[in-house]
């Protein structure tokens, strides 16, 4: 009889520490791929699992917003605890030490279902309608909660948030603006400035803070019940913040089916539509970016400077 391949040794440590958050003997380890940070699932012998992350390797380029997501997320997970109707999965630990894995590391969950990315090839077109949908009414949840001010959702000692989304909206892009000239990208980064400038009054209609998760859609952050159609819940909170929902990506490019299960979408009066093109545009800036950073083979910049110019022109043609 064979026997098992070896494990690795960060396999290893990654069970033992898993085994001992979860007091469980029965864990398995899998490395998934698609995510920026390290992600593991742990699976126990009680048909749920659990999402292990660690930093990237050294190799992988982070940008600014980037980095510090592991206590981010820690941070999301605590706050969010408080609306179990929101998120079912919680912080199991958070580790901010190297000591045991090179690395701090969180493990979240329980999770029930399956990713999205696992699950998709094999759904048809109806039961990937009724999962948009699931998600759009999932997203109008999450965009119920609201908070103080803007900006990260514990605020912390020398960053108290700001009552400005004008303010706290600038400073993201600016982020992704320093990012692309560090990298010495090619992109009209003054007229992007002057347009957040020229339609600041626009942004300064948003008054009241919600939870927008920045970076939600991605197949491999949504878990879904796929015999039921519906989602049960995301993988990761790293990216939430307090600030206007209408910026998360899954309104960047949003399907008729999710539309339908969040309801109104932001498309009315002028200050809507100068929102989502700023929207578009720090979505659109992000991923040119990015690729810059971690190049991919996916043929996403041509569509994001594509996305980016149309934006900008459509802002500088707004009369203020």
């Amino acid at each position: 009889m064979p026997s098992n391949p070896p494990r690795s040794p960060e396999v290893s440590a990654i069970q033992r520490a898993g085994q001992d958050a979860l007091q469980s003997k029965s864990v398995t380890v899998e490395r998934l791929g698609g995510y920026t940070y390290r992600n593991y699932r742990l699976t126990t012998s009680k048909g749920f699992f659990y999402i292990l992350k660690t930093r990237p390797s050294n190799s992988v380029r982070l940008l600014r917003h980037e980095e510090g997501r592991l206590e981010a997320e820690a941070c999301a997970l605590q706050v969010l605890s408080t609306r179990p109707d929101l998120v079912s999965a919680r912080l199991i630990v958070y580790n901010n030490t190297t000591i045991r894995l090179g690395s701090f590391y969180l493990i979240s969950g329980p999770f029930g279902g399956s990713i999205f990315a696992d699950v998709e090839p094999s759904l048809s077109r109806q039961a990937l309608a009724g999962i948009d949908k699931s998600l759009g009414q999932y997203v109008r949840r999450l965009s119920s909660f609201a908070g103080s001010a803007f900006g990260p959702l514990r605020q912390i000692q020398g960053y108290p948030g700001s009552q400005s989304w004008a303010r706290t909206f600038a400073t993201m892009l600016e982020s992704v603006l320093r990012d692309g000239e560090d990298a010495l990208i090619n992109l009209p980064y003054e007229g992007m400035r002057d347009l957040v400038r020229k339609h600041r009054a626009s942004l300064e209609k948003i008054t009241q803070p919600k939870l927008t998760l920045l970076e939600l859609s991605a197949d491999e952050n949504v878990v879904v019940d796929a015999k039921n159609h519906r989602v049960t819940g995301l993988l990761d909170f790293s990216s939430a913040f307090w600030g206007d929902p209408f910026m998360s990506d899954c309104f960047y490019k949003p399907t008729a089916s999710f539309a339908e299960g969040f309801g109104k979408l932001p498309n009315g009066d002028t200050d809507e539509r100068i929102r989502q093109y700023l929207y578009v545009l720090y979505h659109s800036l992000l991923a040119v970016v990015r690729q810059c950073y971690r190049p991919s083979e996916d043929g996403e910049e041509l569509e994001a400077r594509r996305d980016l110019t149309t934006a900008m022109r459509q802002l500088s043609a707004v009369a203020r």
